[in-house]
């Protein structure tokens, strides 16, 4: 995730040091693995909900339509397959009323 070499992280670690002190590090560390376990906690109930949403509304019909294609630089993307849209009558269509 994060290029870091290993001179930047004791840099980082020495600033930490000196600025927040030996005896308190213990303390801040494990504030911050709270604080990082209760964000990893809050985005997993918020996907939970994003994908409950997605059942309830039948978006979950559609996944099959889904195929990964190569773009030009290289890297896969998705493509989704939209003919069952194209196949419906548009509305502007005459229903034979008249």
């Amino acid at each position: 995730m994060f290029d870091l070499s290993l001179a930047e992280v004791l840099l980082v670690v020495a600033v930490t040091v000196v600025f927040i002190g030996p005896k308190e590090l213990p303390v801040v560390l494990r504030a911050i693995s709270k604080f990082m376990r209760y964000l990893r906690s809050l985005a997993g109930d918020i996907r939970k909900i994003f994908d409950d949403l997605a059942k309830e509304s039948g978006a979950k019909e559609f996944e099959d339509d889904i195929k990964m294609i190569r773009g030009d630089d290289g890297k896969l993307y998705e493509s989704y397959d939209m003919t069952y849209i194209h196949s419906s009558p548009s509305q502007g269509e005459d229903k034979g009323g008249g």
